[in-house]
């Protein structure tokens, strides 16, 4: 049995965030200025350039666009039809 696309973007998020909720990334702002913080996804050394709405759960220019492309796949496998399935379609298959 394959997993749904949420089930799918969670395991993601858990395996390699310090969090272990979906964020909600329409909230996220970019930083201006200078704040001390590190991005959730483990061992990242990079500058942190997003933050959520609370100024928190920061994420570094990569891994927010990592993060917004994960969000919008498993956005997509909510959507109901064959071709929606965007983790388990088969690359055989004709659209």
């Amino acid at each position: 049995m394959s997993e749904d696309s949420i089930t799918r973007l969670h395991a993601l998020i858990t395996r390699y965030t310090v969090i272990s909720g979906v964020p909600d990334i329409g909230s996220y702002r970019r930083i201006t200025g200078t704040k001390q913080g590190r991005c959730i996804f483990r061992g990242c050394s990079e500058p942190i350039a997003w933050e959520d709405s609370r100024g928190k759960n920061f994420l570094c220019e990569g891994h927010y666009i990592l993060m917004t492309q994960w969000i919008e796949e498993a956005r997509k496998g909510l959507i109901p039809g064959r071709h929606a399935a965007i983790f388990s379609q088969d690359p055989r298959e004709e659209p």
